[in-house]
């Protein structure tokens, strides 16, 4: 495994378009017998996956919110730097929702897999998976963490900026209010001329926009705003 990281490493500093960077990662995970990658970026609200996965289940992962149930984001949260994981694995464990989770996996050929989990500041993540339809997916001994880690940065380095396949905040909804007034506060606008152009008060402008940034988990209105421009619900 140490010489095809080494190799992705090589292949990913290279100047590379998003196109031939999510060639590359289909070559890794085929170099080294699994059937998919995928790319996490946990971070809140801006979350979301890069992946050679199914549309399909890429649609029913965020239709049903399975980051909520994922044993990869939970283990990759607060666990180890690499690991394993696999529908056996949650069956022994006994989760009902986990186990739920894999019985739809299954039907995509997704059943066992592993993983790098790489922290990015206080709370954010870089996670770079492979997965297969095998029952176990063993994770030798011989991959050397430093290694691994660079690689995953790497991988970030390629599609941390590309158009993700699938948002992982489907859970945030703003009101038709909240995201008009988020809208032109984030063009510049301010909370009083946004008032006098929507024909509302001062404080209920306030009020959706304080109202948006608590849904979007953001520091400030400034910071909502970006967020929420980010993920598309502006």
């Amino acid at each position: 495994m140490n010489s095809n990281l080494l190799n992705l490493i090589d292949r990913l500093s290279l100047p590379l378009d998003e196109r031939a960077a999510r060639r590359s990662l289909r070559d890794f995970a085929d170099d080294t017998g699994f059937d998919f990658f995928a790319y996490l970026y946990l971070r809140g609200p801006e979350s979301f996956a890069v992946s050679n996965y199914p549309r399909a289940w890429q649609e029913l992962y965020v239709e049903r919110e399975f980051i909520r149930v994922d044993p990869v984001v939970t283990k990759a949260k607060h666990g180890p730097p690499l690991f394993s994981w696999s529908a056996d694995e949650a069956r022994r464990n006994g989760r009902r929702d986990v186990i739920k989770f894999f019985v739809e996996a299954d039907r995509f050929g997704i059943r066992s897999g592993i993983s790098i989990s790489i922290p990015v500041g206080f709370r954010d993540r870089m996670v770079f998976t492979l997965a297969s339809g095998r029952p176990v997916s063993k994770l030798t001994e011989d991959i050397d963490p430093v290694t691994a880690a660079v690689s995953v940065a790497f991988v970030h380095s390629r599609l941390g900026a590309a158009s993700g396949d699938a948002s992982l905040a489907s859970a945030i909804r703003l009101s038709p209010r909240e995201a008009e007034c988020l809208r032109w506060f984030a063009e510049g606008m301010s909370m009083q001329d946004i008032a006098l152009m929507l024909d509302i008060s001062y404080r209920s402008v306030r009020s959706y926009i304080d109202e948006a940034t608590n849904k979007l988990g953001a520091a400030n209105n400034r910071q909502a705003g970006t967020i929420a421009t980010r993920i598309g619900l502006i």
